[in-house]
């Protein structure tokens, strides 16, 4: 499966987003924009939850350790999104 950064053609990318933005609001309009595939990546089919394999980090930290992906963004926000890393 392709990664964000081949779906988007990007290694980084601004989007704006208004004051009431969480990282789940962001994660769908990442869907939105960059279509099926995106999605695909970024969510479960099954359970249309974020894939557990992939890491979320705003500004740093864990999703999971602020409040999940109701967690607020503000204007200065860096979401990461870490695939899995293998190798050895």
């Amino acid at each position: 499966m392709a990664g964000a950064r081949e779906i988007t053609s990007t290694r980084e990318e601004i989007i704006e987003t208004n004051n009431s933005s969480t990282v789940m609001g962001l994660l769908r309009l990442l869907s939105e924009k960059h279509g099926q595939r995106m999605r695909d990546y970024l969510f479960d089919p099954a359970t249309d939850k974020p894939r557990a394999y992939l890491q979320f980090l705003l500004n740093g930290r864990s999703v999971q350790m602020i409040n999940g992906f109701d967690t607020a963004l503000s204007e200065d926000s860096t979401l990461l999104i870490v695939p899995p890393v293998s190798g050895g």
